[in-house]
């Protein structure tokens, strides 16, 4: 084996005195752990487990709980890389930044801010982040899409049970504004049909048939359009670390954004690359249709919903500062793992947070 020589490795550990304290002398990496065992197993509690090795008895396991002072924290790494260049990574990864932002994107973020608004409502517009080419390259795909609205429809009529959940997912869908009917005729319209399935989830609490619009068929250039739309940055902290902090608190608040995705507007001339066909019979003409909103399967999608989120706690800061941190801090996607340490904390928490849902024209459920 290959060793780093240290002047000092760690402080003396254990530091709850289950046993005698001592100082480590040496690290060995996982992948030698196993040729160190030996027959013999026993447990000092039943929380404590251990194991025989050629070097003695090795506790491993939970610790039962007992009164620490001071507290200390260790951190243990195997690696080939050199051990400056990690121990710098290390300082850099554990430095407190300002953004939660993984990936950068900076063209996308610019058309959020320049074009976003809210109406008098509350309820974000925005418009789809395209790339340059997306007018050049975007061919005909009206063709793909009649044939598979077509294969579509005669699985419905196949399966009523299907056939009238599928309907009552499209009624409701004209009926809150969330599509509307167009003008096919017209030479500059439309622009990009996307094909559209049924999925079923008998598991899901909520939603159990779900229609999902496929953003990535080809059109007759080859391209789609999720080809040609920007994917934008990730704007949310990973979800292990909101993990994480939900565990650390005493009462949990978790709840999930009712159709996130379908209360955010789209600007009517991008809707133009949202158009689906429909008709509620085979007896009649099939119709073209634009949805008004932000569209679960396009590319973009995730970052726009997302990043409406962050946007709303940012503005909505000053009168709801409680919520206003949790919202930017404590969701993943659609869904809030939260909490506080007080029934009052978490009293303001939740109202506040409904309060500020709503504002955008959020509403929370479960």
């Amino acid at each position: 084996m290959s060793f780093y020589i240290l002047p000092e490795m760690t402080a003396t550990l254990p530091v709850q005195r289950f046993c005698e304290p001592g100082q480590i002398d040496i690290i060995i990496g996982a992948e030698s752990f196993y040729d160190l065992l030996t027959e013999g197993r026993s447990k000092i509690s039943e929380e404590g487990p251990t194991l025989n090795t050629v070097f003695g008895w090795i506790v491993s396991g939970r610790i039962p709980d007992q009164p620490v002072s001071p507290t200390q924290s260790v951190s243990f790494s195997c690696t080939l890389a050199d051990i400056q260049d990690q121990l710098a990574r290390f300082w850099e990864l554990e430095s407190c930044k300002s953004s939660s932002i993984q990936s950068v994107e900076s063209t996308c973020e610019t058309i959020f801010d320049e074009t976003t608004t809210r109406d008098s409502s509350g309820r974000f517009m925005v418009s789809l982040p395209k790339k340059e080419f997306v007018r050049q390259q975007l061919g005909e795909c009206e063709t793909i899409a009649t044939k598979r609205f077509l294969a579509l429809e005669r699985r419905l009529e196949a399966n009523p049970e299907l056939k009238t959940q599928y309907h009552q997912i499209i009624r409701e869908y004209e009926q809150l504004g969330h599509m509307k009917q167009v003008d096919s005729e017209d030479p500059d319209f439309p622009i990009y049909f996307l094909p559209h399935h049924a999925v079923l989830k008998p598991d899901s609490t909520t939603t159990k048939l779900r229609v999902v619009f496929d953003a990535s068929c080809k059109t007759s250039t080859g391209v789609s359009l999720n080809d040609a739309l920007m994917v934008g940055p990730v704007v949310q902290d990973d979800l292990l670390a909101i993990q994480l902090r939900f565990r650390l608190h005493r009462i949990a608040i978790v709840a999930d954004v009712e159709k996130m995705y379908r209360m955010i507007l789209v600007y009517p001339l991008a809707q133009r690359l949202q158009c689906i066909l429909w008709r509620d019979t085979p007896k009649e003409p099939i119709r073209t249709y634009q949805l008004a909103t932000v569209t679960y399967g396009t590319a973009c999608a995730p970052y726009l919903a997302t990043k409406s989120l962050q946007r709303l706690a940012e503005l909505e800061a000053e009168r709801y500062p409680v919520a206003a941190k949790a919202m930017k801090e404590d969701y993943y996607v659609d869904d809030m793992l939260s909490g506080a340490d007080y029934l009052e904390a978490a009293t303001q928490l939740t109202s506040e947070m409904l309060e500020l849902a709503s504002s955008g024209g959020f509403t929370l459920r479960k």
